[in-house]
């Protein structure tokens, strides 16, 4: 049966800050990364840009660890799966469909799936994060860590480890267009988001001193080499904002 567990994650001052800066909470920033890693996707499915990213996150995170699929022995989950599978198959062959049609249609056929399979499974379905966080993990998921050899904790851990403000602005500084898939995730959750469009940043002063502060920054940077030196001076300006933001009186 489907159960609850409780996972510990090592929050990197570079995930605290990426959340801070954009206002957002940490569970809010992990459950979006659950919600789109697509199963769909993983295939080469043609989807919305960040259930691709997302799924890179899995992918890459396979790449580094190196786990072993689980092997399903059970006749009636190998039955559904190679139901569905062949289901979305047909989908990728259906000539002329937008990115955003093929998205709701293959979100469709995973929920069926879903539906039929989860009675079946041992699938977690809520897990808790530092006695304090409670996410909701969707079965595609689930499906990527069970065919990727990869825990929850593992996948998590790994996406939590690789958003970076400080790096993705220095790989781009000069235009490279060179995005990591778990930074990738947070930027489009604040740009994409309606709710968070529209959400009022608090300590509007600071955010209003430092992006200025930011812009200054980037044009002295453009004139160095080293990428690390880069790096380095954006995670310096970053946790001097994140500060401020926790000192501040209003």
């Amino acid at each position: 049966m489907n159960s609850i567990e409780e996972i510990k994650l090592n929050y990197t001052e570079d995930f605290k800050i990426g959340c801070k800066l954009n206002n957002l909470t940490h569970e809010e920033l992990l459950q979006y990364f659950i919600d789109h890693v697509s199963f769909y996707a993983f295939i080469g499915g043609n989807m919305e840009q960040v259930y691709l990213w997302a799924t890179n996150v899995s992918i890459d995170c396979k790449e580094l660890v190196g786990g072993a699929a689980e092997v399903v022995t059970d006749q009636k989950v190998q039955d559904l799966s190679l139901k569905y599978i062949k289901k979305l198959t047909g989908l990728s062959k259906e000539a002329d469909l937008s990115k955003s049609l093929e998205t709701i249609k293959s979100l469709s056929i995973m929920k069926a799936w879903a539906a039929e399979m989860l009675p079946l499974t041992d699938y977690l379905i809520d897990v808790t994060i530092n006695s304090e966080e409670s996410l909701k993990l969707s079965f595609d998921f689930n499906l990527l860590c069970r065919m990727n050899g990869i825990s929850v904790q593992v996948l998590l851990q790994y996406f939590v480890d690789h958003v970076s403000l400080a790096r993705e602005r220095a790989v781009n500084l000069n235009n490279l267009v060179k995005t990591d898939p778990s930074t990738a995730v947070l930027l489009l959750l604040v740009s994409s988001h309606d709710e968070l469009k529209d959400r009022i940043m608090p300590q509007q002063d600071i955010y209003k001193q430092y992006g200025l502060k930011l812009l200054r920054l980037d044009k002295k940077q453009k004139r160095m080499e080293s990428l690390e030196a880069k790096i380095i001076n954006y995670n310096i300006f970053y946790r001097e904002w994140y500060r401020a933001l926790h000192n501040h009186v209003n």
